[in-house]
């Protein structure tokens, strides 16, 4: 199955003190393992990066995490071009997520695609624009 993952679940999924830790590390598993394939925009990759050196305080982690998802051939991730940019600013216009959030947004729906999050404002406004399954439910 292909998915798109919000960076809050990938980030859930690498730090152990992160409340839903244990199912996003089992579908992170699964998509290394290639049972999904994981769609991404690159604004992801940054955003998971600068969390987790945020987090941390780690440089040499957020490196190894960023090659890591770069290495990974089950995350595809996709360029932001003048399209997808102006579809984006609409989903932002629309719903008033802020703007990373409309950007995965419009990659799950460009690809329809499932888009699984942990962000609760991702969850109640988008709905009715992508599917968003219950990360518990994968």
């Amino acid at each position: 199955m292909h998915l798109c993952l919000d960076s809050s679940v990938i980030v859930a999924a690498l730090r152990r003190q992160e409340k839903d830790h244990l199912p996003a590390l089992k579908l992170l598993r699964q998509i290394k393992d290639q049972e999904h394939i994981a769609i991404e925009p690159y604004t992801v990759l940054v955003e998971v990066v600068a969390a987790i050196r945020r987090r941390t305080g780690s440089k040499e982690l957020a490196t190894r995490v960023k090659d890591d998802l770069l290495a990974l051939g089950t995350f595809r991730f996709v360029d932001l071009d003048a399209v997808s940019s102006s579809s984006a600013a609409g989903i932002a216009a629309d719903i008033g997520v802020r703007g990373m959030d409309a950007i995965v947004i419009q990659v799950a729906k460009e690809f329809g695609i499932p888009l699984v999050t942990l962000d609760v404002e991702i969850i109640e406004k988008a709905k009715g624009i992508v599917e968003m399954p219950d990360l518990a439910s994968l």
